[in-house]
């Protein structure tokens, strides 16, 4: 952790190092089954498809799911937005997670639920005609399962969201909750971003909840430093960044040792 993302190789490496009891993640924002192929191999425990920020069509999403296969990494979708038809579809393609962005209030957390879950918990509907291959299993050994063995987390991204989150955190069908120190410092009021103080104070006290609660605390960091202040909180499910800032950070210290033997340091 205390390693810089400007050398990647340090997270990539097989297997990958991770503080005890700690599960790590990586997001894909490409459309490409490749990276998501790759970085399952990593160590990687989970590898979060982004389609909520990632021009990823459901079409493509099926194909970076069933490259999770064979790995031991778990695919998760971040969907678009919480919406009945976007998390159905992305539960049909195979995925184990479902992360739901912009929870404003408990009513948002309890439709997200209701979207995720078949009869009688929720309202999804039955197809899972490509999902049995993911699980490899058949379509009605899945249909019996999938209420227990898929979770949804749900993004704290908003001060509504803060304000009702002892009853988020209450829902049975909510894994868990996950503060986004982005958005939720926006949606504040403070555009300077989540270091400010309200704004870090806030994330603390959701934390806090949040591991009062539940067995796991996720969070992102996308900053060593971020990583290592999670870490101090007690988070045990933490999220590192996105494809691109390992790429371009990986070209930049390849362009940048290129330049000392050019200079013949």
């Amino acid at each position: 952790m205390q390693k810089s993302p400007a050398n990647p190789s340090a997270y990539l490496s097989n297997p990958l190092q991770k503080p005890e009891g700690v599960t790590i993640g990586i997001g894909v924002t490409s459309p490409s089954p490749e990276l998501v192929q790759m970085f399952a191999h990593a160590g990687f425990d989970y590898v979060l498809i982004d389609m909520e920020h990632g021009p990823i069509s459901i079409e493509t999403a099926y194909r970076m799911v069933t490259a999770t296969i064979g790995t031991p990494a778990e695919p998760w979708i971040r969907v678009t937005h919480n919406d009945a038809a976007q998390i159905k579809l992305a539960l049909d393609t195979g995925a184990k997670t479902i992360v739901v962005p912009m929870i404003t209030c408990l009513k948002d957390a309890e439709d997200a639920v209701s979207y995720a879950k078949y009869p009688p918990q929720g309202i999804r509907g039955w197809g899972p005609f490509r999902t049995q291959y993911q699980w490899q299993t058949n379509m009605l050994d899945y249909a019996k399962r999938a209420n227990a063995e898929t979770s949804l987390y749900v993004l704290i991204e908003h001060p509504g969201a803060v304000r009702d989150l002892d009853a988020i955190l209450e829902l049975e069908g909510v894994a868990g909750a996950i503060p986004a120190p982005f958005d939720l410092s926006v949606n504040m009021g403070f555009s300077d971003g989540p270091n400010h103080p309200e704004v870090r104070k806030t994330i603390e006290e959701v934390m806090h909840k949040i591991k009062a609660k539940r067995a796991r605390l996720p969070s992102f960091a996308i900053t060593p430093e971020q990583a290592a202040e999670a870490l101090r909180l007690g988070v045990n499910d933490l999220f590192l960044g996105f494809d691109p800032m390992y790429i371009q950070a990986s070209v930049q210290l390849f362009m940048a040792s290129l330049a000392k033997l050019r200079n013949g340091a």
